[in-house]
């Protein structure tokens, strides 16, 4: 029993010695200050929200050309409406079909065919 236990105390220390120690050779990481002082990050920002400002502008026109488009669609769609209503009631005013053949054979008729 003696000796279980002094081999659980002793397998203990060991770990627990080994796990620290091997946090005592690990080397910390860089502070992010360190890495990119103010200036730094102030100049990675700036270019940044330059490139942003440009992609903004790049999306502006980009919409203003498609707002003309659509405008100049809906214009057309008006004109095409437009005459598609002009045609229509030209069509309304016109003879219907039947009407015509009736006229035919009564044409016909009178010459003796």
């Amino acid at each position: 029993m003696k000796n279980k236990l002094l081999v659980v105390l002793s397998v203990g220390i060991l770990t627990y010695g080994g796990v620290s120690f091997a946090g005592m050779c690990s080397t910390k990481p860089e502070a992010e200050s360190v890495k990119n002082p103010l200036p730094v990050k102030y100049k990675q920002l700036k270019a940044e929200n330059e490139e942003l400002k440009n992609e903004l502008e790049a999306c502006r026109s980009h919409k203003e050309e498609l707002n003309s488009k659509i405008a100049n669609l809906k214009s057309q769609i008006s004109q095409l409406e437009a005459e598609k209503a002009q045609l229509q009631s030209r069509l309304n005013s016109l003879p219907s079909k039947e009407s015509l053949q009736l006229q035919i054979k009564e044409l016909e008729n009178r010459l003796g065919r």
